[in-house]
């Protein structure tokens, strides 16, 4: 992408996509960070067994439903209108114990 270039992305054209796993959308080297869009359908958690961290903070928005985000520290509710950061390295998995699908855009800055 050129420098004055603007990248725009139709979310809604996106969600199908998204949905088992992330769909990046967006990714830079400099500095090195993903976005990408998510579909967590309801009774699914994410990853499916144990736990994840990165090697940079991961920033979320969720945008429709809710989920459960647990790290070793505590559980949180995420719901639609919240921003999340989960600094690099925390452990974590998230849960949607609802009746709907959940869509969040998140980047990762520093590392997948």
């Amino acid at each position: 992408m050129s420098d004055d270039a603007v990248e725009l992305t139709d979310l809604e054209s996106v969600w199908e996509d998204s949905t088992g796993s992330p769909l990046t959308l967006f990714e830079s080297e400099d500095p090195e960070s993903e976005t990408g869009s998510y579909v967590i359908q309801p009774g699914e958690r994410v990853p499916e067994d144990g736990w994840t961290s990165h090697g940079g903070d991961e920033v979320s928005v969720v945008l429709e439903g809710e989920v459960t985000l647990v790290t070793p520290s505590g559980e949180y509710s995420v719901s639609a209108g919240t921003l999340s950061v989960i600094p690099a390295g925390v452990e974590h998995y998230s849960v949607n114990d609802t009746d709907s699908p959940t869509k969040l855009v998140y980047t990762a800055i520093g590392g997948l």
